[in-house]
């Protein structure tokens, strides 16, 4: 994660942002998610960790539009997590949780296993440290569940370039 979170992301457009950033989250009390969706705009590793009704999710899906409004080709963006149900959650959540004036791109959501294209039988992904996930930005929800085995599998799978956002709640697990 070191690593990962060193190198800057190739520049962004800061006018660009920053209008993004004051269209987004014009509202004064939400300058914890604006400051989470700047950070994720200029990093390669964010961590956005909340309780629940914090505005996680919500957060997401502005860092999301926020990243699509950048110049350039939109973004490839997975969405995942642990379980199928809270994939589901997740894409969901997200596609609520965009603007009408800001559309999100069409998004699908799948569990890591699936993201990573696990091989019934065996303990091999098809994505994995020589044969990288095709996504400029890899979010996942849940991420406390996610075990120390499986994120170390989807560490080596996410591309060097890529953005990794991890989301979840601190206070999830005892």
């Amino acid at each position: 994660l070191r690593r990962r979170a060193g190198p800057v992301p190739e520049p962004v457009d800061s006018d660009r942002l920053r209008a993004g950033l004051e269209r987004l989250f014009p509202h004064g009390n939400e300058t914890d998610q604006r400051r989470a969706a700047a950070v994720c705009a200029l990093r390669r590793v964010t961590v956005l960790a909340g309780g629940p009704g914090t505005g996680k999710t919500t957060t997401v899906a502005r860092i999301l539009t926020l990243l699509h409004d950048q110049p350039g080709p939109p973004p490839r963006i997975a969405l995942a997590a642990p379980t199928g149900k809270a994939a589901a959650r997740l894409k969901e959540a997200v596609r609520t949780a965009a603007t009408p004036n800001e559309p999100i791109t069409e998004l699908s959501a799948s569990t890591l296993h699936r993201l990573l294209g696990w091989r019934p039988g065996t303990t091999q992904f098809r994505y994995n440290r020589h044969h990288r996930l095709p996504y400029d930005v890899v979010v996942v929800d849940e991420t406390s569940m996610v075990s120390l085995t499986m994120m170390a599998r989807l560490l080596d799978a996410v591309r060097p370039d890529a953005r990794l956002l991890l989301v979840g709640d601190p206070d999830q697990l005892a």
